[in-house]
């Protein structure tokens, strides 16, 4: 009625935007890189578009008892020993989950006695050509990398917490909220240094070039051989997703729509 509409805007060069008008409307983005690339796609003026981070629900905490976390490990398929955790759709290129398995995969070839796995939760399909090739090619480790398909939250606040370390090494996100629920459970993080991704982790994860395999590796190297390193980042990831939440966020939205109508 009073020309305000609130749009959130997830990722504004691969989504269709919603007709609006530059000079009435207002816009809150879910991440302050978003609402730079927001800008500078539309040249709307800064005044009217605001950042309002999103947060991880609160079902994402801390699990300790090794009794549920094997149990869990157990209905997934994941074997004995140390396992680092990716959730993302295989299908989606921003995902980058390809480039993962491929480091992976040359990490524990030049490294035969680490004991490690890698377990991925997210979509089973494997329609496009590039996932069919990879599932050719890896093959010889079966046992080594395990696709889990869709995990319920209370399934995967656990396998978060059983991880060695949660790794996303996506290529673009709006906001990257796996990244929180990691942090949440208490779960050391490898991310991306590009997008919004930096903007969440901030200092309590080690973050990667997507693109270079080299600095994969030696981040998941570190992981393995540094205790103090993962306990370091651990607490930091703890303390760093307090940060971030819904209730946080709800208030927030209040005072941007009070702005609005002031």
């Amino acid at each position: 009625e009073d020309g305000i509409r609130d749009h959130c805007v997830t990722g504004v060069q691969t989504c269709a935007l919603p007709i609006f008008d530059l000079q009435k409307d207002w816009i809150t983005c879910n991440s302050e890189y978003t609402r730079q690339e927001f800008l500078e796609y539309t040249g709307m003026s800064a005044d009217r578009v605001f950042t309002n981070l999103q947060g991880a629900n609160e079902q994402f905490y801390p699990v300790s008892d090794t009794e549920t976390i094997q149990l869990a490990r157990q209905r997934y398929f994941i074997p004995n020993g140390d396992y680092f955790l990716c959730v993302a759709s295989y299908l989606d290129p921003r995902k980058n989950v390809p480039f993962l398995i491929q480091n992976f995969i040359k990490l524990i070839t030049e490294q035969p006695n680490l004991d490690i796995n890698l377990a991925i939760v997210g979509s089973l399909s494997y329609k496009s050509p590039e996932i069919i090739t990879l599932m050719e090619e890896i093959k010889a480790y079966k046992n080594r990398i395990v696709f889990t398909g869709f995990v319920p939250d209370q399934d995967l606040r656990v396998l978060y917490s059983g991880a060695k370390a949660f790794i996303f090494p996506s290529l673009a996100e709006g906001f990257g909220i796996p990244v929180l629920e990691a942090m949440q459970c208490g779960t050391p993080v490898i991310t991306s240094n590009v997008t919004s991704l930096p903007e969440i982790a901030g200092d309590a994860a080690i973050l990667i070039n997507p693109r270079d395999g080299d600095e994969l590796c030696q981040a998941m190297l570190n992981f393995l051989t540094d205790e103090d390193l993962r306990d370091r980042l651990k607490q930091k990831g703890i303390e760093r997703a307090k940060q971030f939440s819904w209730s946080k966020c709800a208030r927030e939205t209040v005072e941007i729509y009070q702005k609005m109508v002031n």
